[in-house]
C-alpha cells in the first residue's frame, strides 16, 4: 500500500495543471451565473457597481479583479445626459484611445434597448433615436450629444493620491493607472463590457 503523502505528491501536479490551465477550458474553474449573461469572446469585462469592480473574463471564467470608482450618483441606470449614473446593462468597447485620465475604453453606451427603452419614454427624439441606430449599426461608438448622454468609459484617475470616492460624471474609473494599462491592452472593438447594479 502507497504511503498517503506519497500519493498526494503523485497526483498533486495533475490537480495543479487542471487549477492553472489556461486556454478555452472552462472545467478548470466553473463560471459563475452571472457570467451565462455576457457574450461568449475570449475576454470579457464585467463590471459590479455595489461592489465597485471590474471582474476580466478570459473564455468567459473570471481571471482579475480590478477595483473602481463610478458615477458621483452611482445608484440606477444611466437615463439622461448630466445625470452623473453608470449605466447598466450589456455593451461593447467601440474605441481605445489616449485621454488625459491615461487611456479611454469608450463603451457603447447607450446601445439598442437603452435607446429603444428612451424612445418609448419619451426621453429621446426620433431623429436621436436614428443617429444612435446609424452609428451602431455602422460599427461606430454612439454620439454623445444626444439627451442620453455619452461618451461613457473606463479610464483612469489623474490624481495623486487617486481619489477614495465615486467621482466621475458617469464613467468607470480605475484607482491604479497600471490595471487600466492593463485592461486597456487586453481588449479591443467588439469587447463585451457587462455593467451590473
Amino acid at each position: 500500500m502507497m504511503h498517503p503523502i506519497r500519493a498526494l505528491v503523485l497526483i498533486a501536479p495533475s490537480l495543479l495543471a487542471g487549477c492553472f490551465a489556461g486556454g478555452s477550458d472552462r472545467t478548470a474553474q466553473a463560471a459563475p451565473e452571472w457570467a451565462q449573461q455576457i457574450p461568449d469572446a475570449p475576454v470579457a469585462l464585467a463590471v459590479f457597481k455595489e461592489k465597485r469592480e471590474i471582474v476580466v473574463l478570459r473564455q468567459g471564467v473570471p481571471r482579475e479583479t480590478v477595483p473602481v470608482r463610478l458615477g458621483q450618483a452611482p445608484e440606477g441606470h444611466k437615463r439622461r445626459q448630466g445625470d452623473n449614473r453608470t449605466p447598466e446593462g450589456v455593451y461593447r468597447v467601440c474605441q481605445v484611445k489616449p485621454s488625459k485620465y491615461r487611456s479611454f475604453v469608450w463603451i457603447s453606451y447607450p446601445n439598442r434597448e437603452d435607446a429603444k427603452q428612451a424612445l418609448r419614454d419619451g426621453r429621446l427624439s426620433r431623429a436621436e433615436y436614428d443617429r444612435i441606430i446609424a452609428s451602431l449599426d455602422s460599427g461606430y461608438c454612439p454620439p454623445a450629444d444626444t439627451s442620453l448622454g455619452g461618451l461613457v468609459g473606463i479610464h483612469g484617475d489623474n490624481e495623486e493620491p487617486p481619489r477614495k470616492y465615486n467621482w466621475t460624471q458617469g464613467c468607470i474609473a480605475t484607482i491604479n493607472n497600471r490595471d487600466l494599462d492593463r485592461l486597456a491592452s487586453l481588449v479591443k472593438p467588439g469587447t463585451p463590457v457587462a455593467i451590473f447594479p
